[in-house]
Formats: C-alpha cells, structure tokens, sequence
C-alpha cells in the first residue's frame, strides 16, 4: 500500500485542516455540551457538502468510493481539531452494513450522503466487556410484519443524535442485524455524556416493531465484525490525530513559557519529555498505516493487525496525552486549555469498540 498522500487525501487535508481549525474552536466544542445531543448541525451539514459523509461509500451506492486510507486521512484531521461528532458512527460503520445487506438500503444511503440521516449501532448489553461474540439478550421475535424487538442495550455511542439503530439480536439461536428508527414506538433511550463530551445513551426496546432485518447469521456476524474493525481503525485515526495535536500544543507552550528569564523548553529535562512524546506518535502512525496495510485482508490478518494497532496506540496516547499535561503544570488540567480537552478526548476514544485488554484476549483467540 503506497502512503503518500494521493490527489484525494491532498483534497481532503486542505479542506479539513482549514474548516475544522475555524470551526472548532476551544470554545466552540465547549458550547457544544449545553446542545441536547451535542450535534453541531450546522457543521453536519458541511460535512455532507463537502462529500465527507459520502467518502466510505461505494460510487454505485452514490457515495465517492474512497479506501479506508483516504477515510483515516479524514479521521486524523477530525482527531487533531478534538471533534466529537458521529462521524464514525454514521459514514463508517452504517454503511458497511447497510450495503452488504441482503436488502441494500439505497435510500437510507442516499440520506447519509446527503446529511439527513444519522446511525449508531446498538450491539453491547449488560456484563458484555467487549465480548462480541456472545449471543445477544436483545431478541426479535415474531414473523413477517409481526416481528417485535424487545431487549436493552449499553452505552451506545452517537444515540441522541441519531435517526436510526442498527440493532444487534438473536432470532432464536440465530444472530440478526435489524434496522429500526430511533424513535419508534416503545423505544427508551436514557442519554448522557461520556468523559469528552460524545453522546451515549443507553437504550430499551419494548414490543418495537416495523424493524427491517438486514442481515442473519454467519452473514450478520461478518457484516459486524467488518464494520467494527473498519471503526477501530478510524477511532484509532483520530487518536493519532490527537496525538499530534499534543505535540503542537506543547512544542508552542515550551516556547511560549518563561521561566528563570528563558523559555522552558531550553530545559533539558522537558525536550527529553518532548522526545518521548515524539517517538511514541510517530510509532503511533506508523502502526495504524500497519493496519491499514490489512484492512482488504482475511478476517483473521485483519484482526490480528488491527488489535496490535489499537494495543500500540493505547500505549503510545498513555505517554503523549499525559505528558502534555504534565508539561503545562497545573494548567493543564483546567478545561481553558486545549490539552485537557485532547486528554479526555483520547481516553474515550481507546475505549470505543474494545480497549487493550480486549485486543490483548482477541490475539491470544487468533
């Protein structure tokens, strides 16, 4: 895989870089926490303008047919700027299902690429801990137009926002991928933030019915792991992202900073900590075009590598974000300051999808 930046992901840096630098602003992202949903509709919007939502999609499905690179390109840019928007949620994961089902779902597509709909994937329930091959206590019962869904789900991500769940559930002893809409009748979704300011909500289905099954069995639990691994990546993206983005914070603070009459990144002590710093995010990097490398690969390659990517980047964010902290003092931690914010940020997102524990028990199934 060649990773010099292609004429798209050229495109796609220069558009990010400029219109996310003015929009989301320090400021900006902490008024966001008073929205009910923290959606910035106003930014979804230009996200759909500028073909961001349509980049993962196929070009005969409407979207731009973009690899999975140029989607990390776009990541990375969302994960330097600390964006918290259902970005990954909504043009990553959903679409991955939403065409390999058994009845594509063209409109609903069409609606992402244009910025109207909004999808969060409802999978994880109580005592779960990542195990996603578990059979689900969500159940879909019923046949034809009678089916009904009953069942709870945990922390899932990007729901307030969202105009419809890809809901994980066993039909009998078989697992299914249902569409429903997020606010159909007898479902109750209790929101909250999570520690960076993204949207979850924990979610039960009482008697839901009109759900559309997309996929069933070996089909649904490969749609799912795909899709899954297709968001590690990007949240893995925007970790590195953000990583980097510590890296320009602290390497302007160091220079700004006086202290004994000459800036405190003259110190030896903290070019030593910069050093660190550097090393660990570039190995950060490096890992992810690692898995991206795989990412078209068997099921098994891929899970391999993407699980040695999300362990490394665990690592590295563990060094880098709290660093950062340390070497702005106790400013660091007050929430005026921009690496505050890319600390909680990246605590999260090693969370989403599995954290290193998890990957750790994934390899040794391998």
């Amino acid at each position: 895989m060649d990773f010099n930046p292609s004429d798209l992901q050229r495109m796609l840096l220069d558009s990010a870089e400029r219109y996310l630098s003015e929009r989301f602003t320090l400021e900006h992202r902490r008024s966001l926490r008073e929205t009910p949903d923290g959606l910035d509709t106003d930014a979804w919007e230009k996200f759909a303008e500028l073909g961001w939502l349509a980049l993962a999609i196929p070009e005969d499905l409407g979207g731009l047919g973009g690899s999975m690179a140029d989607v990390a390109t776009l990541a990375t840019a969302l994960g330097y700027n600390c964006v918290s928007q259902p970005f990954t949620s909504t043009a990553v994961v959903a679409p991955i299902i939403l065409a390999g089902a058994d009845d594509v779902q063209t409109d609903l597509i069409e609606e992402i690429v244009g910025g109207s709909a909004r999808i969060a994937l409802a999978h994880d329930e109580i005592g779960d801990r990542y195990d996603y091959s578990e059979p689900r206590g969500t159940s879909l019962t019923g046949g034809g137009n009678g089916q009904v869904l009953n069942g709870q789900k945990m922390v899932v991500i990007d729901a307030p926002p969202a105009t419809h769940l890809i809901v994980s559930a066993n039909e009998g002893d078989e697992l299914v991928l249902v569409l429903v809409p997020a606010d159909a009748a007898g479902t109750e979704q209790s929101p909250y933030p999570l520690y960076d300011g993204t949207r979850a909500a924990d979610i039960r289905f009482d008697g839901v019915e009109g759900g559309v099954v997309l996929a069933r069995g070996h089909k649904a639990r490969d749609l799912l792991t795909k899709a899954l691994d297709h968001g590690r990546v990007a949240y893995a993206a925007q970790m590195v992202g953000s990583m980097e983005a510590d890296l320009a914070l602290c390497s302007s603070y160091l220079k700004e900073r006086q202290q004994f009459g000459q800036p405190i990144g003259k110190f030896q002590a903290l070019q030593h900590i910069m050093a660190d710093m550097f090393v660990a995010t570039h190995q950060a990097r490096s890992i992810l075009y690692f898995a991206l490398s795989t990412i078209d690969a068997s099921a098994e390659e891929r899970a391999r590598a993407i699980s040695l990517a999300r362990i490394n980047i665990s690592e590295a964010y563990q060094i880098v974000a709290r660093q950062a902290i340390q070497l702005h003092g106790g400013y660091g931690i007050t929430d005026e300051y921009d690496v505050s914010h890319h600390y909680r940020y990246q605590m999260v997102l090693e969370k989403l999808y599995g954290d290193a524990a998890f990957y750790e028990r994934r390899l040794t199934s391998l």
